[in-house]
């Protein structure tokens, strides 16, 4: 017959038996959680003097959460589940891009255009000497749309 280890702490419930020296893991046991949630427990207030004092203030400490505790906590797993399901939707769907693919095409435009304003730099000197106000305006924006253009099509290209 396979017999299950009943914890220290549960025998000494059951007993009636108390002041004991009893372990966070026994309690974790008999709570059927890990200890590491007997740990934050303890950290929040809970006596480790007998089991008794330790389920009193646990049952205490569970009353005082209110309803909205919880919603708060269903709504924010409720978001974080949305969130990741829009993501492996956006990845079907080939809207997503990885981030190293748009790190190296943010620096490819950077120096597309790096390379387009110094060509406008170097040629404006020459080209617009000597222009009154309103034709300088006129080729300036004339240069700029044409450097849109090119700039809009070399990275088509790739």
């Amino acid at each position: 017959m396979n017999k299950q280890k009943m914890p220290s702490c549960k025998k000494q419930a059951e007993k009636g038996t108390k002041k004991k020296p009893f372990t966070q893991a026994e309690l974790a046991e008999l709570w059927g959680m890990t200890q590491q949630n007997v740990a934050k427990m303890i950290k929040q207030g809970m006596p480790m003097d007998s089991v008794e004092s330790a389920t009193a203030w646990r049952k205490k400490f569970l009353e005082e959460r209110t309803p909205a505790d919880y919603n708060e906590a269903r709504t924010k797993k409720a978001l974080l589940e949305c969130e990741k399901l829009e993501m492996q939707l956006a990845i079907l769907k080939g809207d997503f891009e990885p981030k190293a693919q748009v790190r190296e095409d943010g620096i490819r435009i950077g120096a597309v255009f790096t390379a387009k304003l110094a060509a406008l730099v170097n040629d404006a000197s020459g080209a617009l000497a000597g222009l009154d106000e309103v034709t300088l305006r006129k080729k300036l924006h004339e240069r700029t749309q044409q450097i849109l253009s090119e700039i809009k099509d070399e990275l088509e290209k790739s």
